[in-house]
């Protein structure tokens, strides 16, 4: 999924001078003028702000585009962080939770998701060192699915060192 960057844009330069298609992205348009001084700045900017159409001469093709980024998340149903503002769960930061999260309420093909996503390692990591509550019933399917062995599990260490009461 491609959302366009928030007001950003890029600067693409075609050189008719060259054989080939010889393309040049810049940051800025003014970064292009200051590396090519015989174009002025002001002038590129007016004509390119107010035709809102390339600017074009034998020597060169000048447009202005968004930028495009790529949205970093995981194609994971909405309805398993009903309790989170899902357009603004960082991704990143909070993947202890959200691992947690999907394989605790999640189908076999949202736990390839999170594999997908974040690579075996990171989550074998989070669940030996890291994840400290899965349910018992999850926990066993943990260690199937990614091979593991239940003391291997952070969760379960946790839970055998706090034994409740017996009475």
């Amino acid at each position: 999924m491609m959302i366009k960057g928030a007001n950003k844009r890029v600067v693409i330069v075609e050189w008719k001078r060259f054989a080939g298609n010889t393309i040049d992205v810049f940051s800025s348009l003014k970064n292009f003028c200051d590396s090519y001084p015989d174009f002025n700045y002001h002038t590129l900017n007016n004509y390119l702000s107010k035709r809102k159409i390339p600017f074009e001469n034998d020597e060169v093709k000048i447009v202005r585009q968004p930028l495009l980024t790529k949205v970093l998340r995981p194609d994971l149903p909405k309805v398993l962080f009903w309790d989170f503002d899902y357009g603004k769960i960082d991704w990143i930061r909070t993947y202890k939770t959200i691992i947690e999260r999907v394989l605790d309420k999640g189908s076999q093909k949202e736990w390839e998701e999170l594999v997908r996503f974040y690579g075996l390692d990171k989550i074998i990591y989070a669940l030996k060192n890291e994840i400290v509550y899965l349910s018992d019933i999850t926990a066993n399917a943990v260690c199937e699915y990614f091979k593991l062995s239940k003391p291997e599990l952070k969760c379960y260490t946790k839970k055998q060192l706090n034994q409740g009461h017996w009475i």
